[in-house]
């Protein structure tokens, strides 16, 4: 028998230290260990545990591990944080403080169901993590239900939104619009986005009836109510809305991953009725690959839909995208990949559709 190579081993043993990797992170977060670091770097042991309130056992802990796993750096006594820990100090409303923090209350845990997930094709670390011992059903119940895991989710998606449209609103010229529709548009990040970018869009939301009072509340505190509206639907049952003037664009930011192929398919096809011709498809996604190899972000995401969010849903190809709605007779424009996470598909509806 061939003995394995050093390095073999070692990749191994670095795959099994993951599973101690977060909680190092986050616990060095919920104890503000960055923050004092960013503020006065080069600390001591000593110092950092007396700052922190632990005692020196656990000191010892916490450092030795923030310190194998890369998270800070020591030089001689004192410790700092390196250039990615950087960016968890100071502000915990912040992007990746919100991450961390959505990742140790919603995922951890959940993920090491995943097993149980895939061989069983069900929600395993939604039913027997997050909704052990709760009344709810389904994770938006929970949400209803839980307050703090309502915020963290909240927070997450907040920011998760900001930055899909910042690339968005860089990527796709809506100037030419004059209505779109916006499928599953939450509660109004994007909508609103077009809005103030361009002064004569009009916008329409689609989402469930509590998320589309919480969006035109947003909308009416950005006093954009007079272009921009949000209507409470179910979107995979009810027909969209026909509006006075034709809808020119419909758009689906992050939300067809949620969803089988087959209602995909279907929400394409309610799109192509709802068109003019000529209007427009835009879609933004967490997509895979066309080679389905990664990225690593696509993987992250198929495993959660697959433990936690849908029965149904999958992390899609840009390829998959574009025979479904080349299907309901759309044609294809372009492709662009704007950010560090997402691709954003566009088609037509041909004029004489």
């Amino acid at each position: 028998m061939t003995e394995p190579s050093a390095t073999a081993l070692d990749e191994l043993w670095q795959l099994v230290y993951t599973s101690f990797r977060f909680p190092f992170l986050h616990a060095a977060l919920r104890l503000k260990l960055f923050t004092l670091l960013k503020e006065r770097p080069g600390s001591t042991l000593d110092e950092i545990t007396r700052e922190l309130g632990l005692e020196e056992r656990p000191g010892h802990v916490l450092l030795l591990g923030c310190s194998a796993f890369g998270l800070v750096r020591k030089e001689g006594d004192g410790y700092h944080n390196t250039a990615a820990t950087d960016l968890l100090a100071g502000d915990p409303d912040g992007f990746m403080p919100v991450i961390v923090r959505y990742t140790h209350e919603m995922l951890y845990r959940p993920m090491s169901w995943l097993y149980e997930s895939l061989v069983d094709n069900e929600n395993q670390g939604l039913h027997r993590e997050l909704l052990a011992g709760s009344s709810a059903t389904t994770l938006y119940e929970l949400l209803a239900e839980d307050k703090n895991l309502e915020q963290v989710f909240t927070a997450m998606m907040e920011h998760q939104s900001r930055s899909v449209v910042e690339d968005f609103v860089d990527s796709v010229d809506f100037s030419s619009y004059h209505h779109v529709l916006d499928v599953g548009g939450g509660t109004g990040t994007n909508a609103i986005g077009f809005a103030e970018r361009w002064p004569r869009l009009q916008a329409t939301i689609l989402e469930l009836p509590n998320v589309a009072a919480m969006a035109n509340d947003r909308i009416a505190e950005a006093g954009l109510s007079d272009r921009v509206r949000a209507i409470g639907t179910d979107v995979m049952n009810d027909a969209f809305p026909t509006p006075d003037t034709s809808h020119d664009c419909v758009v689906f930011s992050r939300f067809l991953e949620i969803w089988s192929p087959e209602q995909v398919r279907d929400l394409f096809a309610k799109s192509y009725r709802a068109l003019e011709p000529g209007g427009h498809l835009v879609i933004v996604a967490c997509a895979q690959n066309d080679e389905e190899t990664g990225p690593a972000h696509a993987a992250f995401m198929s495993a959660y839909v697959q433990t936690v969010a849908s029965p149904e849903g999958r992390i899609y190809t840009p390829r998959e995208f574009e025979q479904w709605y080349t299907e309901a007779g759309f044609e294809p424009l372009d492709r662009q990949y704007p950010g560090r996470f997402d691709v954003i598909l566009r088609a037509r509806k041909p004029l004489a559709g």
